[in-house]
C-alpha cells in the first residue's frame, strides 16, 4: 500500500518537475534569443533634425535609406520645438545643423544611457564627417550617480515584489488557509512598495516614487495570483513573466537599442512599462496610456484573481475538500500538454530570436570636397570667357559639357558640368557623370569629392547624375545651392550614346560665405522611368518672389528626326523642392496639383532642347535655346509675360549648327544672365563635343562650353 501511494505521489509530482525543466529550457532558449537581439545598434530610434527643409529632407533621406533602420528621422526649422519634444521624451536626441557654419550640435535627452549615447554619437559623427564637419554633443542632466536607470530601477522592483512573495512561500506555504492571511500577504507587498517608493521619491523624485510603488505591488500581486492558482509550480509561471521575458531589454539597457519584435513585447511587460513611466516619454499619450494599462491593470487583476481563488477555497471547504488542492488531471494528459507547450515555446523563441547576423551598414560615401586654385586672369567681355574655356587647367578638369551657373551671395559664381574628362594623373575615374567648378575674380576652383569621382555621386546599379540647372537660394551666412539633375543610366557601356533618361533628381550644396561647396543630400523625384513623354522637371529652373519654378521637358516616344522636346512649367516654395506632392503646375488657366494637366507651353516640332535656360527680367520671362535640340541650328529667345507663357518665338539669334559627317556637335544652349550682365542682351554658353572619343581624349579643348553674346527680343514682342 505504501509503494503504491508513493508511487502515486510521485506520478502527481512529474508534471511539476517536468513544469519546471520546461520552463527553465525556454528561459534559456529566451535568454540566448535576447543576447541576439541587441547589437548596441539604434533601432529605429527616433530622431530630429534641425535646419532648412531642403537640407533636412536630404539628410534624412539620405538616412532612412541605409540597412538597418537604426533611425528614424524628422526635421524642422524650429529649434525651440525641437527642444520641446526632445524635454517630452518624442525623440532622443536633436541635431542642430549650423549651416553658417562647419560645427554642428547633437543635443541629448535627460534620459540618455552610456550605451545609446555612444550610438548616436557614433552617428552623428557620421553624419557630419561625411561633409567635412564636426559635431560637439550637449546632454542633459542626468540622475545622480546612486540612482540606476530607469531600466535597471524598474527591474529591482519587480525582482523585489516576486522575492518577497517567494520568501513568504517558503516559510508559511503558497496558499494562505484563510482570508485574513491572504490580507496579510497583500498588506506587506503593499508596504514594500511603500518602502521602495520612498526610496526612489528621496533619490530622485516623485513621480519616480509612484512607479516604484506601483511596480513592487504589480509584480506581487502577479506572483501571488500565479501561485493562487498553481501553488508553488505558479512561482516558476511567475519568474518567467515578470524576470525572463523583459530580458532583452534589461540586457540592452535601452529600447532604443531593442530590436523589434522584442521592444514591442517587452513594452508591455511591468518591467517596460515602469522604464516607460520613468522616462520623458511618458509626456506622450500613447507611452502614459500602455504603462498604466500594463501597471494598473496588471495589479487589478491579479486581485480579481487572489478573491476568485479565495471563493473557489471556500466552497471546496464546505464540500469537505482539503483547502489548497485541487483534484489534478491525469498525469499523461498533463504530460503531452508540458511536452506540446515546451517543444512550441522553444521553436517560436528560437524562430522570432535568433533571426542572424544583422546586414553590415555600407561605409557612407564620403561627400566632403577639396578644392585646387587656378588663376584665370581678368574677365571684361566674351573673349575673356573663351580664353579661361582655352586653358589647359588641371588633371582635375579637362572637359566638359552643360555648364550651368548661378552667383553666390559673396560673388563667386558656380557652375556645374556634365560628362566631364580629367587628366590621366587624377585620382578617380577618367570620365565622370558630373562635376563642380567656383569661380571667383582671381581663382577658378575645381571642387573634387575626396573619392576624385562625381560631385554628385552615382546611385549605383548604372545610374548618374547630369545636371541640368542651377538655383542659389541666399541665407544669413551661407547659400543653399539647388542643382537639378537628370538621372542618366547606362545601357552600353562601350557605346557613347548607350544611355536612357529615367527621371529628374535635386542635389543641395551648402556653400558657406567663402567657402567650399558641401553636397547635403541628392533626391530622387519620382520612380526609374524612360518614358520620353515624361516631363523632364527642372530642365530649367529660376527662382522669383519667394517662388522657383521648375520648367519640364517631353518629347513623343519615336520622334521624327529634328523633333526637339516641348515645355511645361510647375512651381514651388524652395523649401519643397524635394516634394513633388508639394508642387503645382500651370494648366493654361491657373496652378493645380495634377501634374497630367499641365500645359505645354512650347510644342516640341521643332521645340527646344532637352534642358535650356528660363529666366526673369524686368517683369519679361525668357526661354533661350536650340531648336531641334543636337540636329537644329537655330538659337532663339522666346519672350513671355509670366512663368506660364504664353511664349513667342523671337527670330534667330545665332546659328549653332552641328556636323554629324565631321562628328561636331553643338548643342545645349543655356543663358547666364547674371555673367557680364548688359541692356538687352545675354551671356549664352553652349556645349560643344565630337562623336570621336579618340580625338576628345587627345584634345580636351574639344570638349569645352564655347560663350557668345546675344540679343534680348523687346519686351514688346510678347
Amino acid at each position: 500500500m505504501t509503494t503504491r501511494r508513493g508511487r502515486r505521489g510521485a506520478r502527481e509530482r512529474l508534471p511539476a518537475l517536468l513544469l519546471g525543466v520546461a520552463l527553465l529550457v525556454v528561459a534559456g532558449a529566451w535568454t540566448l534569443a535576447a543576447g541576439a537581439a541587441s547589437d548596441d545598434r539604434l533601432q529605429e530610434a527616433p530622431v530630429v533634425l534641425v535646419g532648412p527643409d531642403v537640407v533636412t529632407a536630404a539628410v534624412a533621406a539620405e538616412l532612412e535609406a541605409l540597412p538597418g533602420a537604426e533611425l528614424a528621422v524628422g526635421g524642422t526649422d524650429d529649434l525651440d520645438r525641437a527642444r520641446t519634444r526632445l524635454a517630452d521624451g518624442e525623440v532622443v536626441a536633436v541635431l542642430v545643423i549650423d549651416l553658417a557654419g562647419t560645427q554642428d550640435r547633437l543635443l541629448l535627452s535627460a534620459d540618455h544611457t552610456p550605451a545609446r549615447d555612444r550610438a548616436l554619437v557614433e552617428q552623428a559623427r557620421a553624419i557630419s564627417t561625411a561633409r567635412d564637419r564636426s559635431v560637439v554633443v550637449e546632454r542633459g542632466d542626468r540622475l545622480p550617480s546612486a540612482v540606476p536607470s530607469s531600466t535597471t530601477a524598474s527591474f529591482l522592483a519587480v525582482a523585489a515584489g516576486f522575492a518577497l512573495v517567494v520568501l513568504v512561500s517558503m516559510v508559511w506555504g503558497p496558499v494562505p488557509r484563510t482570508f485574513r492571511r491572504g490580507v496579510v500577504r497583500v498588506a506587506g507587498v503593499g508596504a514594500l512598495g511603500a518602502g521602495g517608493g520612498l526610496l526612489a521619491t528621496v533619490l530622485a523624485s516623485p513621480r519616480a516614487g509612484a512607479v516604484v510603488l506601483a511596480a513592487v505591488v504589480a509584480s506581487g500581486l502577479v506572483t501571488l495570483a500565479c501561485e493562487a492558482l498553481a501553488g508553488l509550480r505558479g512561482l516558476l509561471v511567475a519568474a518567467g513573466l515578470l524576470l525572463v521575458v523583459p530580458l532583452p531589454l534589461v540586457l540592452a539597457g535601452d529600447a532604443w537599442l531593442l530590436a523589434q519584435p522584442w521592444r514591442a513585447v517587452t513594452a508591455w511587460t511591468i518591467v517596460g512599462a515602469a522604464t516607460d513611466a520613468l522616462s520623458p516619454a511618458v509626456a506622450t499619450t500613447t507611452v502614459a496610456w500602455r504603462s498604466g494599462v500594463v501597471l494598473a491593470g496588471s495589479a487589478a487583476l491579479a486581485l480579481l484573481v487572489l478573491v476568485a481563488t479565495r471563493l473557489v477555497l471556500r466552497r471546496l471547504e464546505r464540500d469537505g475538500r482539503e483547502p489548497g488542492t485541487l483534484t489534478p488531471a491525469p498525469w499523461r494528459r498533463q504530460m503531452a500538454l508540458l511536452a506540446a507547450t515546451l517543444v512550441a515555446s522553444t521553436t517560436a523563441v528560437l524562430a522570432v530570436g535568433l533571426p542572424g547576423t544583422p546586414p553590415p551598414v555600407p561605409p557612407r560615401v564620403n561627400l566632403a570636397s577639396t578644392t585646387e586654385c587656378v588663376g584665370p586672369g581678368e574677365v571684361t567681355d566674351i573673349d575673356d570667357l573663351n580664353r579661361i574655356a582655352d586653358l589647359r587647367a588641371t588633371d582635375a578638369f579637362q572637359g566638359g559639357d552643360v555648364g550651368a551657373s548661378a552667383t553666390l551671395q559673396d560673388g563667386r559664381t558656380v557652375w556645374m558640368f556634365g560628362d566631364t574628362l580629367r587628366g590621366p594623373g587624377a585620382s578617380g575615374a577618367r570620365f565622370v557623370r558630373n562635376s563642380m567648378l567656383v569661380v571667383a575674380p582671381d581663382c577658378l576652383q575645381v571642387v573634387l569629392p575626396r573619392s576624385g569621382d562625381a560631385v554628385v555621386p552615382d546611385r549605383g546599379g548604372g545610374v548618374g547624375y547630369w545636371p541640368m540647372s542651377v538655383v542659389v537660394l541666399g541665407q544669413p551666412g551661407y547659400d543653399l545651392v539647388e542643382v537639378t539633375a537628370q538621372r542618366v543610366r547606362t545601357t552600353d557601356p562601350d557605346d557613347p550614346f548607350g544611355f536612357e533618361n529615367v527621371g529628374p533628381a535635386v542635389a543641395t550644396f551648402v556653400v558657406p560665405v567663402g567657402g567650399t561647396p558641401q553636397l547635403v543630400g541628392t533626391t530622387d523625384v519620382g520612380p526609374d522611368d524612360a518614358d520620353t513623354t515624361r516631363p523632364m522637371w527642372g530642365a530649367a529652373t529660376t527662382s522669383v518672389d519667394g517662388w522657383l519654378y521648375l520648367y519640364g521637358t517631353a518629347r513623343p516616344a519615336d520622334p521624327a528626326p529634328g523633333t526637339g522636346f516641348s515645355l511645361r512649367v510647375a512651381r514651388t516654395r524652395p523649401a519643397d523642392v524635394t516634394d513633388p506632392a508639394a508642387w503645382t503646375y500651370w494648366d493654361g488657366a491657373a496652378w493645380g496639383h495634377d501634374p497630367g494637366a499641365a500645359a505645354e507651353l512650347i510644342g516640341s516640332d521643332p521645340g527646344v532642347s532637352q534642358t535650356l535656360s528660363v529666366f526673369e527680367r524686368d517683369g519679361t520671362w525668357y526661354a533661350v535655346s536650340k531648336r531641334g535640340e543636337v540636329l537644329g541650328s537655330d538659337l532663339v529667345v522666346w519672350t513671355a509675360p509670366a512663368p506660364g507663357g504664353p511664349f513667342t518665338a523671337g527670330p534667330p539669334v545665332a546659328e549653332l549648327p552641328s556636323d554629324p559627317d565631321d562628328g561636331l556637335l553643338r548643342y545645349m544652349p543655356l543663358a547666364h544672365p547674371d555673367l557680364l550682365p548688359e541692356d538687352g542682351s545675354v551671356v549664352v554658353s553652349y556645349s560643344q563635343n565630337s562623336t570621336d572619343v579618340g580625338a576628345v581624349l587627345e584634345d580636351p579643348l574639344l570638349y569645352r562650353p564655347r560663350f557668345i553674346r546675344v540679343p534680348l527680343p523687346a519686351p514688346s514682342a510678347s
